[in-house]
């Protein structure tokens, strides 16, 4: 099968997480496809091809769009004003879109997010008679400040019924959570397409993280790790971690906090303040999955509706139960891992109570049956037969879809 993935950027222009999902799909299903993927993120004036772990990539300038204004948040006004134009309407990238629609003659064109790309790209493939599958990555196509709206204005329901419109050329819709894709289809998106939830995956070394596990249950020191991973923003709950842990009086207990953003002084004032605070700024890859190998519990005290929340997966390969917030993906992931806890998400109190239930080494093994038991529902393997499957749907039903 000949499959055109489409996302605004890719590796080692990493926005967020579709990047990385992006990539693990790409990668994962190169190896049995042919697999090609089409960006807008060369910082060059013209498109780059090139190659990346196998997968064969297009990466186009973007036309009138400003990718690098994009990736880095710096320019004028006027410019990233004209970027949010751009992004939703970009007709300047049709030409070379085409042109490689010709030449390459994909079977299927997968889309992620499509900022700076625009939904005109599900009416070009349904043009090109090639059938489009999309998936949810998170809430830009219902809100362009990408949250889902607590209610709707008249300039929100203008903005979703754009979407609303090209999302009838789409034949196939997916998000990586129950609640992500119900939450988006519930604007009435997506109305001709077959729609299944296929979750994010991590690239699993099962016996790796069998080993990892069988280390950790021989431990038995008093002195728990606890561990944040993520952007220090405040819809991220870093501010109510902060908080409880400085509410807790307990010497046997610490904290390690990977990541940067606009509240980074906040918590290198809180590491001076409290020696069980650690903080170590961005780390790499590998680097943050040493810290994830080496601490005891992670915590996820996010604010907002994760869409998926791919960090509790990441920690439980490593053997690291969670401490998670009740809310979006990572509700849905932990009841589906049984790896950890959850607490209410606004509610300080409850996350100090389940920091203390968490203290106890005893208390922390308990869940390492549930990890090695669960895990493999989140493998790249398991993900691409999921999407290889829904792909084939497509193959049967070409020509089928009608515009409503």
């Amino acid at each position: 099968m000949k499959i055109l993935i489409v996302n605004s950027f890719y590796d080692p222009n990493i926005v967020g997480g579709a990047e990385n999902s992006t990539q693990l799909l790409a990668e994962g299903l190169s190896k049995k496809n042919i697999v090609k993927v089409f960006t807008i993120d060369s910082l060059a004036k013209n498109s780059i091809e090139e190659k990346i772990n196998g997968v064969e990539l297009y990466r186009s300038s973007g036309g009138f769009f400003h990718t690098k204004v994009r990736l880095t948040k710096k320019g004028s006004k006027l410019i990233k004003l004209s970027n949010k134009l751009i992004e939703l309407y970009n007709f300047s990238i049709k030409k070379e879109f085409k042109k490689l629609l010709k030449e390459f003659k994909p079977d299927i064109i997968h889309t992620n997010n499509v900022y700076g790309i625009s939904p005109l790209i599900w009416k070009w493939a349904y043009q090109n008679n090639i059938t489009c599958v999309h998936t949810i990555r998170d809430y830009w196509i219902v809100n362009p400040k990408v949250v889902l709206p607590k209610k709707n204005n008249l300039f929100l329901s203008t903005y979703q019924s754009y979407f609303r419109k090209y999302s009838n050329y789409v034949s196939g819709v997916t998000a990586p959570s129950k609640f992500t894709l119900n939450n988006v289809m519930r604007f009435s998106y997506f109305k001709n397409s077959i729609i299944k939830c296929i979750p994010n995956s991590i690239d699993l070394d099962y016996e790796k993280t069998r080993e990892i596990i069988n280390e950790k249950r021989l431990k038995n020191d008093a002195n728990i790790q606890f561990l944040y991973v993520g952007v220090l923003e405040e819809h991220k709950g870093i501010m109510n971690l902060l908080e409880a842990f400085s509410k807790i009086e307990n010497k046997y207990i610490s904290l390690t906090i990977c990541g940067d953003g606009k509240l980074k002084e906040v918590v290198i004032s809180a590491s001076k303040n409290d020696k069980r605070i650690s903080y170590k700024g961005k780390l790499t890859k590998d680097e943050v999955n040493e810290e994830y190998k080496n601490s005891d519990v992670l915590i996820i005290p996010s604010i907002w509706d994760e869409p998926f929340g791919r960090v509790v997966i990441e920690a439980n390969q490593f053997g690291t139960p969670v401490i998670g917030a009740n809310k979006a993906g990572i509700k849905e992931i932990l009841e589906n891992m049984n790896s950890g806890v959850l607490f209410q998400y606004d509610d300080v109190s409850d996350l100090i109570k389940k920091i203390n239930d968490m203290s106890n080494r005893d208390h922390i093994k308990q869940y390492y049956d549930a990890i090695l038991k669960n895990i493999n529902q989140y493998s790249t393997q398991n993900q691409i037969k999921q999407f290889e499957q829904f792909y084939s749907i497509f193959c049967f039903k070409k020509n089928e879809v009608v515009i409503k």
